[in-house]
């Protein structure tokens, strides 16, 4: 019996007739992953080494919330039990549970069912592949190789994961659906590199435009460019951007950090629609978008998933609130995830990159930074370097420079010159902006 079926039947067992009176069970919840995953990887030109040797790996794992019947709460990770003696296992567990409960007078409550959207997050031909039709990632592992210019070195990994989502509770929830991954991933020297990540395979020709970038950039490396100045606007590449978001924005906007005044806004700005940012921008999540990496039918907690504008016309809407959080904030649960991965950040000033990039007269491009996780996230401060940068003069990418950043991410998604170029393959544009820099 899989495990979710095993949970499922033993807590509406151990509800309806608790084997002792403090194990008696007011509401509960499970999540459950079931999932099968093929790895293949590239060390340094060679396939298959000792590194990165392909893997295929097959399981299933939960999670588990507990709301007993004298309040206190419990969350727990699950694991497969032994072949033999589940029950006396499952027993065993609901014991261990309960002596890891905890008061929390303000604990989520289990929600009853909804309406669930209508979202594709499953490429049948990435099922497949996990059935042992294979031949493709193998075939793609090679044109890694076949394509690389001699001299260089080459990692790069391909992962394919295919399985089910189940999530259930003590109200009549019970969700099951199917979902894939595709990750694609290389560099060249360990200098540049490029990425994919969908719910679904990689298409010939965004194949093709990650090379054809991924060999111009590493070209630009391999020749020193003239030294920014005062007139140097800084761009941030779509990587970055998405790593600035995670650090700066996103925990900025959890209901739970507002609620305990620990983030950079306050849940009063919110009601008053406080213009934080400049009045072109928007900032929302976006489940519901067809196969990409951060789309989902529902969230562990059991609500559905939703559009959610954080920010509009530059202005507070609403945190990210979870179910505990929502009914101190006296609203509703926004049914977002966690992470950025579903983070969308657009300007209705907006251009096509190609654009934007042929505009650029005096430019810096911020392919990566170090330093990231050390900086304050309330204040929106950063202080990071940039070792591997891309110099743009006359709209056109020179060279490499090695630059220092200085400056404050609120005040550039807040300043009127900044500007936004979006490109098809990115969920995360680039971003042009006037701040510190120096070069190393």
């Amino acid at each position: 019996m899989k495990l979710v079926a095993q949970l499922e039947e033993f807590l509406h067992s151990a509800k309806s007739t608790p084997s002792r009176n403090d194990l008696g069970i007011r509401d509960w919840r499970i999540l459950v992953h079931e999932a099968s995953a093929l790895s293949l990887g590239i060390k340094e030109n060679s396939p298959g080494s000792v590194y990165t040797p392909p893997s295929y790996r097959q399981g299933e794992s939960g999670d588990i919330y507990i709301i007993w019947e004298d309040g206190r709460l419990t969350q727990a990770q699950v694991q497969v039990p032994p072949q033999h003696g589940a029950s006396a296992y499952w027993q065993m567990q609901l014991e261990e549970w309960r002596q890891a409960s905890y008061e929390d007078p303000e604990g989520a409550d289990i929600p009853l069912p909804e309406p669930l959207p209508i979202v594709a997050v499953e490429d049948r031909e990435i099922e497949r592949i996990l059935a042992g039709e294979d031949e493709l990632l193998f075939e793609q592992l090679a044109k890694l190789l076949q394509d690389i210019q001699p001299g260089i070195n080459l990692n790069a990994s391909i992962q394919a994961g295919w399985g089910y989502r189940h999530v259930r509770n003590s109200k009549g929830l019970a969700v099951s659906y199917q979902q894939s991954q595709y990750a694609l991933s290389y560099s060249f020297d360990s200098l540049v590199g490029s990425g994919f990540a969908k719910r679904r395979l990689i298409r010939p020709e965004e194949w093709d435009n990650l090379w054809k970038r991924t060999k111009i950039y590493y070209k630009a490396l391999q020749d020193n460019a003239p030294e920014i100045n005062a007139k140097t606007v800084v761009v941030f590449s779509p990587s970055v951007v998405g790593s600035l978001l995670g650090q700066f924005i996103f925990p900025n906007l959890i209901g739970q950090s507002i609620l305990e005044g620990q983030s950079a806004f306050k849940a009063d700005e919110f009601k008053a629609n406080k213009l934080v940012f400049h009045e072109d921008l928007d900032l929302y999540v976006d489940p519901l978008r067809p196969l990409e990496w951060g789309s989902y039918l529902v969230t562990p907690e059991g609500v559905p998933a939703q559009k959610t504008v954080l920010i509009k016309n530059g202005s507070l809407q609403t945190p990210i609130l979870r179910i505990k959080d929502a009914k101190k904030w006296g609203a509703s649960p926004t049914g977002v995830s966690s992470g950025t991965s579903g983070l969308y950040l657009e300007s209705r000033q907006e251009k096509p990159w190609e654009e934007v990039l042929s505009g650029i007269e005096d430019g810096i491009l911020i392919l990566s930074v170090l330093g990231m996780h050390t900086q304050n996230s309330a204040s929106g401060d950063y202080s990071l370097s940039a070792p591997q940068s891309l110099r743009i003069l006359k709209g056109k990418i020179v060279g490499k420079r090695d630059v220092k950043l200085s400056g404050n991410f609120f005040k550039d998604l807040a300043f009127s010159e900044t500007i936004l170029g979006q490109e098809e393959m990115e969920t995360k544009p680039y971003l042009v902006v006037r701040t510190g820099v120096q070069n190393m």
